[in-house]
């Protein structure tokens, strides 16, 4: 059981280590319980932070139509580019690079539902909204960078359509939903 903890710590810091931009999507191990694990992750924090705003059942759909969303656009991307192969690690480090910023996030989301407007901690603490989004958006970037075999700008230019489709579907569903 020592062993399953170690190997564990290993990959979480090896998704930091993607978060900080010192590691690629290929340094990701390829296997498949890490990719079901990463996914559902990634599935339950979208859930807690959409839950933030939302219900229970509005969350769960926006949860799972942003996982769709994610597993969709990493399988089309790289089979478009001829690197199918790169598939688990490649959504393996989307899906938990995505849940890793999502669960520091998640504190930070809540403190800024929670202070007041015009209060002396709401600049605080949208900045540290903002900071969270564009980090999340270079990591996701320097993600398809790797992947992909792609130039920094056209990253940039992948990752902007992909988030606003994503915020697309995902506003549909809710507003669906509602």
């Amino acid at each position: 059981m020592t062993r399953y903890y170690a190997v564990m710590i290993k990959v979480i810091l090896r998704f930091f280590q993607v978060c900080l931009f010192q590691a690629s999507p290929a340094d990701i191990p390829a296997s498949s319980i890490l990719l079901n694990f990463s996914i559902v992750t990634y599935f339950i924090v979208g859930v807690l932070v959409s839950h933030i705003d939302h219900s229970w059942t509005i969350s769960l759909v926006a949860a799972l139509a942003d996982t769709a969303m994610l597993v969709i656009v990493t399988k089309g991307l790289l089979f478009i580019r001829g690197l199918p192969s790169r598939f688990e690690q490649t959504l393996t480090a989307m899906a938990g690079t995505g849940a890793l910023i999502g669960m520091i996030s998640w504190p930070v989301f809540v403190l800024f539902r929670q202070v007041e407007p015009h209060s002396q901690l709401t600049s605080i603490i949208l900045l540290l909204v903002l900071i969270v989004i564009f980090w999340s958006l270079f990591v996701v970037a320097h993600i398809f960078r790797y992947a992909l075999d792609i130039r920094p700008g056209l990253a940039a230019v992948i990752t902007t359509v992909y988030t606003i489709a994503s915020l697309i579907v995902v506003g549909l569903t809710i507003s669906g939903v509602a």
